[in-house]
């Protein structure tokens, strides 16, 4: 490891921890003025609602880690530009190819690391942030197993739900048990499919089953459609349900196996799966491209306009990469190829940048 090796690195180092605090802060206190209110209405103490906040941080870190590494390599490598230490260095006859090497391997680096925050540390947090959420502040007896169905306790009833699509507001295999005050099953609902409508649950293709204690009398009833009324509302579910970003590959792997092995489709969270091992790689090619404009000489305007140029085409790539996802979601285009052709093409990108850099 030579020492400009090891003074470019830690000068990036440097300015991704400064980046990474102030951005950490500013997202920390925009949310804690956000839910006090809920904690405060709900009796919960202001202790509980920044110990929420620190299990969400593993997941804040994975979202925001990219643009900060990207902005600390722009600040790092234009600092050095603006000192002329950089036109120093060529006049030794080190090239860009050497002030590439830092930024590539911490660029490796933060993949890795990115990769196995998101698989083993983000999961185990984000469960029990929304445990916080849902039982201590929303007061919900609401819980996800590991087979990623929804059970929850009511007053007087225990809900079942095997699979929630929060976009559509939709659940799939629902069962209601409802019971009387002495905990006696009073009433079954089974049905294939419902849907959230006007405050209210509309169930599809539903067996009803009434049990009456007192006479032995059996009644089944099946129904197209019924109305039913649950303590239960889609906010709660989206709480519970478990995300593709809080679940591990191997747990999202297994939960796509169950779905597609029970006639469902699986298309969103194939899309996600393929995109969960994309995403750290943004890290490589962010790399290549703060490189690569740190390096194209003295633009006009200095260090600002680098960071702008930037973060203009770090923006780009997350508008496009989202745009691409959705058509994965939508079926139109392969999981694998909307998970991965955002990062082909911005890669190529950062090549050209860096093959102009001066």
């Amino acid at each position: 490891m030579t020492i400009l090796f090891r003074y470019v690195a830690r000068e990036i180092l440097v300015c991704f921890l400064i980046v990474l605090a102030a951005v950490l802060s500013i997202y920390l206190a925009i949310d804690f003025i956000e839910k006090i209110d809920n904690f405060m209405e709900s009796g919960v103490s202001a202790n509980r609602c920044v110990v929420y906040l620190m299990y969400k941080l593993p997941f804040i870190f994975v979202q925001i880690a990219p643009v900060g590494f990207l902005l600390s390599i722009l600040v790092a490598l234009g600092l050095m530009s603006k000192n002329n230490e950089v036109i120093a260095l060529k006049s030794c006859g080190i090239g860009k190819g050497r002030l590439l090497k830092p930024t590539l391997v911490l660029g490796v680096l933060f993949c890795g690391g990115m990769f196995v925050i998101a698989e083993l540390v983000v999961p185990i947090f984000m469960v029990k942030s929304n445990q916080i959420w849902l039982q201590e502040v929303r007061k919900k007896n609401i819980y996800a197993s590991k087979t990623n169905d929804i059970w929850m306790r009511a007053a007087r009833q225990i809900i079942h739900v095997k699979q929630y699509s929060s976009e559509e507001k939709r659940v799939v295999g629902i069962t209601i048990y409802t019971f009387d005050d002495n905990f006696r099953l009073i009433e079954r609902v089974d049905a294939e499919s419902g849907v959230f409508e006007n405050g209210r649950w509309r169930l599809d293709d539903s067996v009803q089953q009434l049990f009456e204690e007192d006479t032995g009398v059996h009644q089944l009833r099946l129904h197209d459609t019924m109305a039913v009324d649950m303590d239960l509302n889609p906010d709660d579910l989206a709480q519970a349900a478990k995300r593709s970003d809080e679940m591990g590959l191997a747990e999202l792997g297994r939960y796509i196996e169950k779905v597609e092995r029970e006639g469902y489709g699986a298309v969103r969270y194939r899309v996600d799966y393929h995109s969960k091992i994309a995403t750290p790689f943004v890290c490589i090619f962010l790399s290549v491209l703060g490189t690569g404009i740190a390096l194209r000489g003295k633009l006009r305007g200095g260090m600002p306009v680098s960071i702008t140029h930037g973060l203009g085409v770090a923006f780009l790539y997350w508008i496009f990469n989202g745009f691409c996802i959705s058509l994965g979601y939508a079926e139109m285009m392969p999981p694998v190829v909307a998970a991965w052709v955002a990062n082909l093409v911005f890669f190529s990108v950062s090549g050209f940048f860096l093959l102009n850099a001066n």
